[in-house]
């Protein structure tokens, strides 16, 4: 059994992994916070958020087809987070791009819950469009955290991987 090895640590076609990481996820941040900071007084920032999310997407290290595959569901996911606390699930889709991107094993995937955990008690506790802020700052942490939880769990996995790979090589063989 191959070790999880995490794309940070992957070879990469160009750039150096850590640094494209990097890069992409500041993008991609960026580019849902200028998405929610459109207005009708700002209309530029849907111009620009979009953009800067896709470009954020494209620069992440990975398996090109993830990073396809995750264009168009989380580009959604951020014009959908202009909806206000309604629409805070989108931060599940977000979620599961950069799991997905990061190639996290599916056991992390549990993580999910939380963020959707999060969107009801949004959607339960803040009803006024000046509260919209806060929605979007608690998302975001909760995103943040889940994303380090999924990492921590897959390193978990891997060295349980570890462990019984060691035991059944200690484990003599029938032949000898």
């Amino acid at each position: 059994m191959t070790p999880w090895i995490a794309p940070a640590a992957r070879p990469t076609a160009w750039g150096n992994a850590r640094a494209r990481s990097l890069v992409g996820l500041v993008l991609i941040m960026l580019g849902v916070a200028a998405t929610v900071f459109t207005s009708t007084y700002s209309m530029f920032f849907l111009l620009i958020g979009p953009s800067l999310h896709l470009l954020g997407w494209l620069v992440m290290p990975g398996a090109l087809w993830r990073r396809l595959v995750v264009l168009l569901p989380c580009l959604l996911a951020g014009l959908t987070l202009l909806g206000g606390p309604d629409f805070a699930g989108a931060f599940a889709v977000l979620l599961a791009g950069w799991l997905l991107v990061r190639h996290r094993p599916l056991p992390s995937y549990l993580v999910l819950v939380l963020p959707i955990g999060v969107s009801f008690l949004i959607k339960a506790f803040l009803h006024g469009y000046a509260q919209n802020w806060v929605g979007d700052l608690v998302g975001t942490a909760t995103v943040i955290a889940s994303a380090w939880l999924a990492w921590w769990i897959a390193g978990r996995l891997d060295v349980k991987a570890g462990q019984v790979a060691e035991i059944t090589r200690q484990i003599p063989s029938r032949s000898e």
